[in-house]
């Protein structure tokens, strides 16, 4: 989806005037080497290895970003934002007591509900590859990995999502 469809007119005039303000030179492109100061500016408070990585998805390779780039930038952060929250608030629905992690055992049971239909070789397979076992603790960062449904980059097109990202979204 670009830009142009997730934004509405108003929000994508928004932050074409953050974007004039940034350009502070007029030259109609932001510096890639000045990015994190810049949108610090604006409220996203980026590590560098995160937005190297973000722009190595939006940048053409001239490091300058013109005002398309940036608008895909800041679409996908607001996109890995959303996924961010959501993949807090199911993960708040099992760590209901708030106590920092949650039981393997209780995502192999909501995984083997949602895959009762799937073969027994496939629902072993999950439980394999992520390590479900009784007694393990699941942290935040673990949960947001099994559970990402993030789409392809533009860098990598071909990536395939594993099952248990097909079954969650």
């Amino acid at each position: 989806m670009s830009y142009k469809q997730r934004f509405s007119p108003d929000q994508i005039r928004e932050f074409n005037d953050a974007f004039l303000l940034l350009d502070t030179n007029d030259q109609g492109y932001l510096p890639i080497s000045h990015l994190k100061e810049m949108l610090l500016t604006i409220g996203y408070n980026l590590t560098d290895d995160y937005l190297q990585r973000l722009t190595l998805t939006v940048d053409d390779g001239n490091g300058k970003l013109v005002f398309d780039e940036f608008m895909e930038l800041i679409d996908l952060l607001e996109s890995n934002d959303k996924h961010e929250k959501d993949a807090k608030a199911a993960y708040n629905a099992f760590d209901f007591d708030g106590v920092g992690y949650i039981a393997a055992n209780d995502v192999k049971e909501a995984l083997m509900f949602v895959m009762e239909k799937a073969s027994e070789e496939d629902r072993k397979g999950i439980l394999a590859h992520f390590k479900l076992e009784k007694n393990r603790k699941i942290y935040f960062k673990e949960f947001k990995d099994m559970v990402s449904g993030f789409a392809p980059q533009k860098t990598d097109p071909d990536r395939k999502m594993s099952k248990f990202q097909q079954i969650s979204i």
